[in-house]
């Protein structure tokens, strides 16, 4: 329950070694995205000796989910505050917590060490830092799930590549609630 993720290689008998990343099941969206770009990066970087490997595994993730010059397009290069608010609306475009945009936010120098140290201060007050890192406008890890397969459905159906009865079972549903499905998409 101490991990949040995990990348390794593994060896197949008579195959390549696969890489795989495993991460927390039961943790909010923000972190688990956070924890996988964190994974990857321990995965391509090569950090030289001597460096902290964890921290430039969390620098790559928050540059992977939050690049640079969309963040400065967002909010500016340089900031005396951020408001708690705001970063809940960048919390909601980006996908990421709170507190990674704010690691972000000094990484680039868009807010000095002083407002850094006073946001994270709040953050402790109103129990962000502690388990269950439970933040405004989280989503529940039971709650995001990907949708790319049902896009795909929904675009071979209306392609004509796949009938009504194919879509619904390749969804594993029934015709009835796929139709539903497709009347809210209209």
């Amino acid at each position: 329950d101490r991990i949040d993720g995990l990348a390794a290689k593994v060896r197949r008998k008579e195959h390549h070694s696969a890489r795989v990343i495993m991460i927390k099941k039961k943790t909010w969206s923000e972190r688990k995205r956070f924890s996988l770009a964190h994974e990857l990066g321990h995965m391509v970087l090569k950090v030289a000796e001597g460096c902290d490997s964890e921290r430039a595994a969390n620098r790559f993730a928050g540059a992977f989910l939050v690049p640079a010059e969309v963040l400065r397009q967002e909010i500016g290069a340089r900031r005396t505050d951020i408001s708690i608010g705001e970063l809940i609306s960048l919390k909601d475009r980006f996908g990421v917590s709170i507190q990674a945009l704010t690691y972000r936010c000094k990484d680039l120098e868009i807010i000095n060490q002083a407002t850094f140290a006073r946001l994270f201060k709040v953050y402790k007050q109103r129990g962000w830092r502690d388990e269950p890192f439970e933040e405004p406008n989280s989503i529940p890890w039971e709650r995001e799930e990907p949708d790319r397969f049902q896009r795909l459905c929904f675009r071979a159906l209306s392609e004509g590549l796949i009938g009504l009865s194919r879509a619904a079972e390749l969804l594993e549903i029934r015709v009835k609630e796929l139709e539903e499905r497709l009347d809210h998409m209209a």
